[in-house]
């Protein structure tokens, strides 16, 4: 059984596509884009933040310094927001809980900058809830490069054929891939699931999430 459990965190464990529509507007909007419906948002995220921009640009407009601008404001006004919207989904908090108990190990690997996630981590969960944290950072490769992944197994002090890898996207997926290690596809996050593969397995609910780990 894998005894490390590790997360994506937009759209798996944390309810952010709120927050994160309305500063991708305000963002677009101060360039002089297009904005777009909440709706949208989800067909847009996934991946660095370079590949997100570049969905939401007019595609006449998708040059590198359009992306470098708006990814830029982006960035001051999504750190500088309330996040008021911004949440662990229902029942995460316990499954976390529950596989603390039994001696998991917890961390999180995401494509949202360090500091940020850094700084999310400590206002949603209890200290000591995660073990490790890798976040995006310029000076190293971002999902789905299995980097992260290895950097996690060294840190929760475990091999990698002891993790196993949740996510709601598809850049989660070819993460674990990339890893080699079994994945859990979560339902309810902004991804959809293209394709059939051996380690992959879906998950509608936290309920289907919880029977699977603690199979």
């Amino acid at each position: 059984m894998a005894r490390i459990a590790i997360f994506d965190f937009d759209g798996t464990i944390v309810n952010t596509i709120v927050d994160v529509a309305i500063s991708f507007n305000k963002a677009l909007e101060e360039h002089g884009f297009p904005t777009h419906p909440l709706e949208a948002y989800d067909g847009f995220v996934g991946g660095n933040l370079e590949t997100v921009v570049s969905r939401m640009l007019p595609k006449d407009a998708i040059t590198d310094e359009n992306i470098d601008k708006v990814k830029t404001t982006y960035r001051q006004i999504y750190s500088s927001s309330k996040k008021e919207n911004t949440l662990p989904y229902d029942g995460i908090m316990e499954l976390l809980h529950d596989l603390k108990a039994e001696g998991w190990k917890l961390a999180i690997n995401t494509n949202k900058g360090q500091k940020l996630v850094d700084e999310l981590v400590v206002e949603l969960f209890p200290e000591g809830m995660f073990d490790s944290v890798v976040g995006y950072l310029e000076s190293r490769p971002s999902k789905p490069d299995a980097f992260g992944v290895k950097m996690i197994c060294q840190e929760c002090g475990g091999d990698i054929a002891d993790a196993i890898y949740v996510g709601d996207g598809m850049s989660d997926v070819n993460t674990a891939i990339n890893a080699g290690i079994p994945c859990i596809f979560t339902e309810w996050g902004q991804g959809n699931l293209e394709g059939e593969y051996d380690k992959v397995i879906a998950v509608e609910n936290v309920d289907q999430l919880r029977e699977r780990l603690f199979r």
